[in-house]
């Protein structure tokens, strides 16, 4: 994965985490990741990510305990060529967006 591509996954999970969401493109994540479809490889590259983010913000500690518990996830929803990522825990009902 080429360093700019790297910067700009890393900057939207900033802002899910600062915003509670972020919308990637399906061309996008196919060119960042230099494959010709979505693949399960995708999907656990940006869970990995998610985890470093939190621990960047939250620290090791506190990220692994919220992680275990299943209350700082990302969902996604996907429409189209669009993938929305949320994230849960600023969203007490998805009837808000």
């Amino acid at each position: 994965m080429i360093r700019r591509h790297e910067e700009q996954i890393m900057n939207r999970f900033d802002s899910i985490y600062a915003n509670g969401m972020a919308v990637f493109t399906r061309d996008e994540l196919l060119l960042w990741y230099g494959l010709t479809k979505i693949t399960k490889t995708i999907y656990a590259d940006l869970c990995a990510r998610w985890e470093r983010t939190l621990e960047d913000y939250l620290g090791e500690d506190v990220a692994n305990n919220l992680i275990k518990k299943n209350e700082e996830e990302i969902l996604v929803i996907v429409k189209g060529d669009h993938f929305m990522m949320i994230r849960e825990s600023l969203c007490s009902k998805l009837s808000e967006f």
